[in-house]
């Protein structure tokens, strides 16, 4: 068998070690040295424990606008007779500025930085967000946007769905008339919420809708911090259950546990200002 033998921790402050995939190895230990204070090792089964709270993170680029013309019936390819109306906008000239914000099964991320483009009239916004990185990209489901008439004024438009549904585009308004789609005359919100991330842009076709929602202000995409201390505080505690070992003295200690496999395991620390140097020790057998 393959063996691992690796350094998992080295503080000599309050610290949270990297959470260490252990579920390919068959049997394990850990050793500490300069333990002092309170250290412990912690395990979780959660597959998603090295997000651990913090979040993953804004997008890491502003996103690309562009924008696109509305195409008449003439022109679209459809034979129908008699022709029916074209797709024909009625926006105003418009200049947007726009931040997106990635989703998780969570929450939200905070807001990527500003893009800014100049709309001109009958054409639609085109936006499309910064891929997340190959860190952030196990965890994003999807991705809001935030459009403001003004820099740093964005609202958001990928609304959760409105119940009763407003009227489609186009519909009008009491009296029969109907209005352009322009900032707070539209007749419709979208009835999107989130944009899955399969989903590589979004096209505000709707108009600009001066919401109540702006970017969050802290980041909400992490899940609760997870993990169980199966050590107890060293030294001076004792695990409880003949399947793990604790021996040691003094500032060192071997924690080993038999037949027992977790997915993740780390070491932490919470003696704010220490006098030693903890390291921990990873030896194990891949299976």
């Amino acid at each position: 068998m393959q063996i691992k033998n690796i350094q998992i921790f080295s503080s000599t402050n309050a610290a949270d070690g990297s959470w260490i995939d252990v579920s390919n190895l068959v049997q394990l230990s850990v050793m500490l040295t300069g333990v002092e204070g309170n250290v412990w090792i912690e395990v979780s089964d959660d597959p998603n424990a090295p997000i651990d709270g913090a979040g993953i993170g804004a997008p890491g680029s502003a996103p690309v606008l562009s924008q696109f013309a509305s195409v008449p019936q003439a022109n679209s390819g459809v034979n129908i007779s008699p022709t029916p109306p074209g797709d024909v906008s009625m926006l105003p000239a418009t200049t947007f500025f726009v931040k997106t914000t990635y989703t998780t099964k969570w929450g939200e991320t905070t807001a990527s930085a500003e893009s800014t483009l100049a709309v001109t009239q009958g054409n639609y916004l085109y936006v499309a967000p910064a891929a997340p990185s190959a860190a952030q990209a196990p965890y994003v489901t999807g991705y809001n946007v935030y459009v403001g008439l003004v820099t740093n004024t964005e609202v958001l438009q990928t609304t959760p769905q409105y119940q009763p549904q407003r009227l489609i585009d186009g519909i009008g308004t009491p009296g029969g008339t109907v209005n352009p789609l322009g900032p707070g005359q539209s007749t419709h919100f979208a009835i999107s919420g989130a944009i899955p991330l399969a989903q590589p842009g979004w096209s505000m076709v709707n108009g600009f809708q001066q919401t109540q929602w702006v970017p969050p202000g802290s980041d909400q995409s992490g899940s609760a911090a997870v993990g169980v201390n199966i050590s107890g505080n060293l030294p001076g505690s004792a695990a409880t259950g003949s399947q793990v070992q604790i021996t040691g003295t003094g500032q060192v200690w071997m924690f080993n546990p038999s037949g027992l496999v977790w997915k993740w395991l780390r070491v932490r620390k919470d003696t704010v200002v220490g006098t030693h140097v903890t390291v921990a020790y990873l030896m194990g057998q891949n299976g």
